[in-house]
């Protein structure tokens, strides 16, 4: 199982992020893992989209700066998330159902959020993998 979180950092203007970018770059990865020669005639793993919480605003300027507008283009990665993981059979979860981003940069989770949002997939987890 690859589980897969990523898109806050794409969100960033000047590389021109938005939802369906980044729903590309995620397809982008998907191909990747399934189109890999895994030796001994293993099978690809299954994929894990979690799609990260939105990013929030924050006291520090340099960080609100760096991501203006990705707040709310941030909100839309889960529903783009969610619809890539139904097209390629991945499963989907949304961390920002369990978890909010630090206020230090607005951008990543600090210990108390990392858990939340690891108490959440593990029951998801123990699905995709029968355990």
């Amino acid at each position: 199982l690859i589980i897969i979180m990523l898109g806050s950092n794409d969100m960033k203007p000047w590389i021109h992020g938005n939802p369906v970018a980044a729903k590309q770059g995620m397809q982008r990865l998907i191909d990747i893992i399934r189109g890999h020669d895994y030796p001994f005639d293993w099978p690809a793993p299954q994929i894990l989209l979690v799609s990260p919480p939105a990013v929030s605003s924050t006291d520090n300027a340099e960080f609100n700066e760096m991501f203006a507008g990705g707040d709310d283009a941030s909100k839309r990665l889960a529903a783009q998330y969610s619809a890539l993981a139904d097209d390629a059979g991945c499963g989907f979860f949304d961390a920002g159902s369990v978890a909010t981003t630090t206020p230090l940069d607005g951008v990543h989770l600090d210990a108390e959020n990392t858990r939340y949002v690891g108490r959440a997939l593990a029951p998801l987890v123990r699905v995709m993998l029968e355990l």
